[in-house]
């Protein structure tokens, strides 16, 4: 246990490393390493509050890994993503989008918006039609004319990292998938800009703390996803009542309206079983979409 290290890919250890103002001299070399922007804009990095704004109680609460702002006023955003989800595609997008919605408050112009650069770092293959471990997106036509830089989207895809050194950012993707002291000590040795990063890693590993936060957050990923299984059977199986219960009433009172009862009946059927078992009303409101006047009625 004493030659291990917590990897990097580990939320609390992500956070610690990167996501500290105390350790922003990592962050930067990171993103001097990846991005192509103005070397003055790095002078003021500053870590922001990963909330996401709500401007009504409909509005969907979330939460990104690593909000940044730079001198200029850009928004870099980080996400962590270990596990590969279907909808990967659709949330990076939808994080974008939000953080560049979030700039404007009443009263202001568009014309204050600045970019906003999405990075995702993932533990997984998300592109399978592209080879490369690097890949950009911004909006473009088809003769590959921009049409706005106001998003930009990297993907870096551990998996496919080749072994030799072919980037400025590649150290930096090979330290995520550093296992031992001496992979870590190796890479510190011959790129110096990546000390400070093995120091925080190495620190974290020797306390005592932090290898019990470990353990219990392995605990907590594994209670994490039994709770999600367990959502998604009671999620199909509402959702198959619902639609025979819609069927039923459609026959008897119209297609539309017995669909309507049906979603209902499911909506309040899963809310239920959230609220019995714990769920905060926050969460049951979020993934249900009811009210939480609705949901204390239950």
């Amino acid at each position: 246990m004493k030659d291990e290290i917590i990897s990097p890919l580990y939320d609390f250890a992500f956070s610690q490393i990167f996501g500290s103002q105390r350790n922003i001299a990592n962050t930067r070399a990171f993103l001097k390493a990846l991005l192509d922007i103005p070397e003055s804009d790095y002078d003021q990095l500053t870590i922001v509050n990963p909330i996401l704004k709500r401007r009504s109680r409909h509005d969907k609460m979330s939460v990104v890994d690593l909000k940044l702002s730079t001198k200029s006023g850009r928004v870099i955003h980080i996400e962590l993503q270990v596990d590969k989800q279907s909808n990967m595609r659709s949330r990076i997008m939808y994080y974008a989008a939000r953080l560049l919605s979030d700039q404007l408050n009443w009263g202001k112009d568009y014309g204050e918006l600045r970019q906003v650069i999405s990075i995702v770092i993932c533990d997984h293959v998300l592109l399978d039609e592209e080879a490369s471990y690097i890949n950009a997106y911004e909006m473009r036509n088809r003769g590959n004319k921009s049409f706005t830089d106001l998003m930009q989207i990297v993907i870096l895809e551990l998996p496919k990292l080749p072994e030799a050194e072919d980037s400025g950012v590649w150290p930096w993707l090979k330290f995520f998938t550093c296992k031992s002291k001496e992979e870590f000590d190796m890479l510190a040795s011959k790129y110096p800009e990546l000390e400070g990063a093995v120091y925080c890693a190495k620190r974290m590993s020797l306390r005592k703390f932090w290898r019990q936060f470990w353990f219990e957050v392995q605990i907590r990923q594994m209670d994490a996803r039994a709770r999600q299984q367990q959502i998604n059977i009671d999620l199909a199986e509402s959702r198959a009542k619902g639609f025979a219960e819609g069927r039923s009433e459609g026959h008897a009172a119209g297609h539309t309206e017995g669909f309507a009862v049906g979603r209902a009946e499911e909506k309040y059927s899963i809310a239920k079983k959230m609220k019995d078992r714990g769920r905060s009303l926050s969460e049951i409101v979020e993934d249900t979409g009811l009210s939480a006047e609705e949901v204390e009625k239950l």
